[in-house]
């Protein structure tokens, strides 16, 4: 069917789509008029009756605050009063006639107590010396040997002496829901401070009941009386679901938020307002829900006001409609016709209109998109012919390399003929050097390929300089395959050689070692050189090091450094111990790398 009048409608021409939408656009307003009439008295009357609901809601909340409190002020009591702190000191292997005096004199005094008050809760005191005192006629199992580490006798524990509120989640039987909610503290001893029970005090559900009773009811309207967690502890008029926790979408909202109403939806129900209250002094919520059909009935009549004035002006807007669209229709099929063009592929077309409406801000906006276009056009044009000379450039760049290398293995040759061996070695090592270098297997390398170049530069290194130093390099077997950077140690080398042995008089010594400490690579090059100042060791750690042109010390330091801190970020380290003319050690640890791919996502 949607098919149907997609397809009816690309066959109406453009002047009458326009009518259509004119049309469309004059019944709008009036649509939303008597609908925002129809809302705003619907709402006027919602809000007024959601306020009283939840006016009502905080008078029920005051007078549950003031039982919590008539509850706590009772447990104060209980606390305060001297026989009974007196019975709890005394101690568990007393004689049973003495005990029997205790638990008459404690009835009395908890009967005492409740004779003011028609509550329906029940009190027990909980000596830790084994004494039970309760005004029920029966003690629960739980009470009879409690655990200090469980439920409420945990909290009130915790809260060393001050009243706690836990809530009880379980299932009652059918008509009788039981206790619902509970207070309880630990009794400590006045004077020491000396724990000696805990003091529980049980409130049933119709105690609570007879407080929430007064709260308005609408017909198919439900009230909950839950905890912070949701917990069902009373509700009207259905008490079924006491003791357990309120599945319902609305709850999140309401256990974040303090006091407020707003609707929810549901697809088996009909929309309702959901209004709710929390207590200040113990946190709980009295929720109230309410059906939104039944507080709407007075608002029908705005609805039908708005649908007969709607009909009226249908009529009165045909005719503008129909000369507005006339007007419209020669600029906009203008641009159709220039549209064409360009998909024909005529891009040098342009919309020249006298009209600044928003025809005419249309034809401005497709000039522009037409000089986006090709601007677009030519710069990808450019980018192109720019990665093309890249290509070249990058080609003919590679010719260097190979060239120097093929004359490096001439000379190697030439050189044995002649059996001029310190050429043929420093031509072999340069020659593996730079092949080394013009290789594409990525940032990291095997370990002992690297080393491996290490050992060609140093070979070159020692044709140079001759005698003047000793080198040493020991890596254990078993980490010969793992990864490392490609060139990490050769700028430390070279440096050790150039700024240390170099400026040291008489023979020198450099030893470089690859170990594995846990989970790291530690790479140590240690030279008996002419060491360095501390204080510009600890620079060029810091990356803080400023060279001048003329020296250029710390320079290759200071990119080991970087290139250090790029691929690995803090999980390197950089040490640098040195003295003037007493060496220098540098240490490097890193992290075990087992694939290259391993090293790209450190």
């Amino acid at each position: 069917m949607l098919q149907k009048i997609q397809a009816y409608l690309s066959r109406i021409n453009l002047q009458n789509k326009l009518v259509a939408l004119f049309l469309l656009l004059s019944v709008i307003p009036l649509t939303l008029l008597g609908t925002f009439s129809y809302n705003k008295a619907s709402s006027v009357i919602q809000e007024k009756v959601y306020q009283t609901v939840l006016e009502n809601l905080s008078q029920v909340n005051h007078s549950l605050d003031y039982f919590a409190r008539d509850i706590e002020q009772l447990s104060i009591y209980i606390y305060g009063n001297n026989e009974i702190q007196e019975v709890l000191a005394k101690p568990s292997n007393r004689s049973l006639v003495e005990k029997l005096e205790d638990e008459k004199k404690i009835n009395g005094i908890l009967k005492m107590f409740l004779g003011f008050k028609s509550w329906d809760i029940d009190i027990y005191l909980l000596g830790l010396n084994g004494d039970r005192y309760f005004t029920g006629d029966l003690l629960p199992s739980p009470y009879e040997d409690f655990n200090s580490n469980w439920g409420l006798f945990r909290k009130a524990r915790l809260a060393d002496g001050n009243v706690v509120w836990d809530t009880h989640y379980a299932m009652k039987k059918i008509n009788d829901f039981g206790v619902v909610l509970s207070s309880g503290r630990l009794m400590k001893r006045i004077g020491t401070n000396e724990s000696l029970g805990y003091l529980v005090i049980d409130i049933r559900e119709p105690a609570l009941a007879d407080k929430y009773d007064k709260a308005y009811l609408y017909p198919g309207g439900e009230v909950y009386l839950t905890d912070q967690s949701g917990y069902i502890i009373s509700s009207t008029p259905s008490k079924q679901q006491i003791g357990t926790k309120l599945q319902a979408a609305f709850m999140p909202k309401v256990i974040e938020g303090t006091k407020g109403f707003f609707s929810i939806d549901s697809p088996d129900e009909s929309t309702a307002m959901v209004i709710y209250d929390t207590s200040k002094s113990t946190g709980y919520k009295l929720i109230s829900k309410v059906p939104v059909n039944m507080v709407t009935k007075d608002s029908l009549s705005i609805r039908n006001l708005t649908i007969s004035m709607i009909i009226l002006e249908v009529i009165v807007f045909f005719v503008i409609a129909y000369l507005i669209s006339r007007t419209l229709t020669r600029p906009m099929r203008k641009l159709n016709s220039l549209m064409r063009k360009v998909e024909g592929g005529d891009m040098n077309v342009s919309f020249a209109s006298k009209y600044n409406d928003e025809v005419g801000q249309l034809g401005q906006s497709f000039n522009r998109m037409l000089g986006q276009i090709n601007h677009l056009i030519n710069e990808v044009y450019e980018k192109q012919l720019m990665l093309q000379q890249a290509e070249l450039k990058a080609v003919q760049a590679q010719f260097n390399p190979h060239f120097l290398y093929n004359t490096l293995d001439s000379i190697n040759w030439m050189a044995r003929i002649h059996k001029v061996d310190d050429i043929s070695q420093t031509a072999v090592a340069l020659g593996e050097l730079l092949r080394f270098s013009i290789r594409k297997d990525g940032l990291f390398i095997p370990i002992e390929e690297d080393l491996r170049q290490i050992n060609n530069y140093l070979t070159i290194q020692k044709i140079r300089y001759r005698d003047k130093y000793e080198a040493t390099l020991e890596i254990e077997s078993d980490i010969q395959k793992l990864y490392m950077p490609k060139l990490l140690l050769q700028p430390i080398i070279e440096n050790a050689i150039t700024h240390g042995l170099e400026m040291k008089m008489g023979k020198g010594k450099i030893d470089i070692s690859v170990k594995n400490v846990g989970e790291r690579i530690r790479f140590v090059v240690h030279d008996d050189g002419a060491g360095m100042d501390p204080i510009r060791a600890e620079q060029i750690m810091n990356g803080e090091y400023v060279t001048n042109r003329l020296e250029k010390t710390g320079i290759g330091l200071d990119n080991v450094r970087k290139r250090l801190l790029l691929y690995f970020g803090p999980e390197y380290k950089l040490q640098i111990d040195s003295a003037v003319q007493q060496g220098t050690t540098i240490t490097i640890e890193i992290p075990v790398i087992t694939s290259p791919e391993e090293g790209k996502h450190v």
